[in-house]
């Protein structure tokens, strides 16, 4: 059920972060399903969760917020600015902790 849960996970980013190929609808429904199973990721795994884990669902959580916000605030470019840096940074940091916990699956 796990390794189900993480592949239905790396589904629902690698969607979203085909924003310029899917387009923006699209790319919402698909963040709020990465949302929701990170979300319950989070709570699977939630005795082995450390400062690390809980920083990485909070900017998730951010990204997500920021881009709601940016939707709402459409007269403020600031705000979709920053979720973009916001979402770039979350690309990298999981794919970090993709590589680190990847390698202790086998």
């Amino acid at each position: 059920m796990k390794k189900l849960l993480n592949i239905a996970l790396l589904i629902s980013f690698v969607v979203t972060i085909m924003v310029p190929l899917t387009g923006v609808h699209i790319h919402k429904m698909a963040s709020v399903i990465f949302l929701l199973l990170s979300i319950v990721h989070t709570i699977t795994y939630r005795k082995k969760l450390g400062a690390k884990r809980w920083l990485l669902l909070g900017l998730i959580l951010i990204s997500f917020v920021s881009g709601l916000f940016g939707m709402i605030l459409d007269q403020y470019p600031v705000v979709l600015v920053l979720h973009r840096v916001i979402s770039i940074a979350l690309v990298f940091f999981l794919a970090i902790h993709i590589f680190v916990f990847h390698k202790k699956l086998h």
